[in-house]
């Protein structure tokens, strides 16, 4: 039996082996891979938390290891309350400016009244008792209440505690640990939110075409002995981003395994035909065919991916499903572009301009980090105010450049500066600016389609 009584949040420990996620070093690390996995759910909590203190309705569920009391059942709510309560350094965490005003505005009363949380406290030696209460508590859909586990949980939970065989977490997690085409915003997220449904799918269909008997033995060969190791990434990777579904997975009149680079298999032989029939022979008609030609096999051809014009809103978005990253203080440019990826151009042109202006922002900036200090362009003036975007663009396309003297680089940039820079261009700065405040500006995804290709290089070569 569980020994229940008030125990202060300092002497809980956040469980850095949950389910939920890839084992954690730090307390930090595990809040701060809560939040990447759902953030709305955990910021709802936080609020609630700071709105109308911790409610005493529910114990946290704890148990003994060692000296340490482990979180077992409650580490979003731990977790939230070490944050607020300084526990945890919020310089660590990018926290929601609403909710960081009002834990700035908590009172010492506040601070007493939810420094100590009830807790059922177990024995080290009743841990399948413990297990049983977590597996049947996560069940409940408001986002300020207990966060029902996501299919990557629930895989970890079957593969550790029911010794269940999980290929499609095992690849994830494989892939998570060697991939070299995700961020490290990704790895984290990925960690405990992915579609392993559609993995599973998709790991049934590649593994006999890479010479595999079963899914198993994909995984046990990944990442060392698979020959399309990177087009196995990239899958897994286009999963993550939700570019790859079950509607492609299943469509039987597109290979879309080929489209990544694995060829279809060799066709067997073709069945021997009988010889040529000699018009001298008479001919049984037991054994005759009535064919006297070989009939040549035409070799199978993978499929490529149907191209597009450049006006194509498809375009845009294949553009974009081929754009990774890199660099530091890039997270946000990634968040923005998984969403800009899921957006249709013909229904929703406005947000994705918004999205659009608000990566050359983050990406300009992130760029000027990387090289004011070695004497290339700023984002601020000296007095600390930010620049106007066109004219860190302008400082950037020069520095790109190499100071207009690198042909290759004028050469591709030449149509990102052209249309930055007209005023009335419709993808300008200007113009990206007037939809925001001009009631009467508006685009549409053939205006998108017809000008993205020239300005996105430019978001490229911020971001390599």
């Amino acid at each position: 039996m569980p020994t229940t009584k008030p125990v202060s949040v300092k002497e809980l420990k956040l469980d850095l082996n949950n389910f939920r996620t890839v084992p954690q070093s730090k307390e930090t690390d595990a809040v701060h891979t809560m939040i990447s996995i759902a953030p709305d759910r955990f910021w709802a909590l936080a609020e609630s938390l700071l709105d109308g203190g911790y409610l005493p309705t529910e114990n946290i569920i704890v148990l003994k290891s060692g000296d340490d009391l482990v979180v077992k059942e409650g580490n979003r709510r731990i977790g939230a309350l070490k944050l607020i309560l300084g526990y945890i350094k919020s310089h660590a965490i990018i926290i929601p400016e609403n909710i960081d005003e009002k834990i700035k505005a908590i009172t010492a009363d506040w601070k007493s009244e939810n420094e100590k949380v009830p807790c059922a406290i177990y024995d080290a030696k009743e841990t399948e008792v413990v297990d049983k209460i977590v597996t049947l508590a996560h069940g409940k859909g408001d986002k300020a209440s207990r966060d029902k586990w996501e299919s990557v949980a629930t895989a970890r939970h079957n593969r550790e505690k029911n010794k269940a065989s999980e290929p499609a977490l095992d690849l994830l997690e494989k892939y998570l640990l060697d991939g070299k085409n995700l961020t490290p915003h990704q790895k984290e997220r990925w960690s405990g939110a992915y579609y392993l449904t559609v993995l599973k799918e998709a790991m049934n269909r590649i593994a006999p075409r890479l010479g595999f008997n079963s899914t198993r033995e994909l995984v046990e060969n990944y990442p060392a002995k698979i020959k399309y190791r990177m087009a196995l990434d990239n899958i897994l990777r286009d999963i993550g981003i939700e570019t790859l579904g079950f509607k492609e997975i299943r469509d039987s009149l597109v290979d879309f395994q080929a489209n990544y680079g694995i060829p279809a298999p060799t066709p067997p032989p073709a069945p021997a035909l009988p010889p040529p029939v000699n018009p001298t022979t008479p001919i049984s008609p037991a054994t005759s065919t009535g064919l006297n030609v070989n009939v040549p096999v035409m070799p199978t051809i993978p499929k490529q991916p149907i191209a597009v014009s450049t006006n194509n809103p498809k375009n845009v978005i294949r553009e974009l499903k081929k754009f990774y990253p890199r660099g530091s203080g890039r997270s946000k440019v990634v968040t923005l572009l998984d969403e800009a990826r899921k957006l249709k151009l013909d229904k929703h042109p406005h947000a994705f301009c918004f999205l659009l202006r608000s990566m050359f922002e983050i990406s300009a900036k992130a760029y000027c980090n990387d090289h004011t200090a070695a004497g290339g362009p700023s984002s601020t003036k000296a007095d600390g105010n930010d620049r106007a975007l066109v004219d860190v663009l302008r400082d950037i396309h020069t520095h790109l450049t190499k100071n207009k003297t690198d042909k290759l680089m004028i050469k591709e940039l030449h149509g990102a500066m052209a249309e930055l820079a007209t005023q009335d261009g419709i993808l300008s700065v200007t113009s990206l600016n007037q939809l925001v405040h001009n009631p009467k500006f508006t685009v549409d995804e053939t205006h998108i389609s017809s000008l993205f290709g020239n300005i996105f290089p430019l978001l490229q070569a911020m971001n390599r």
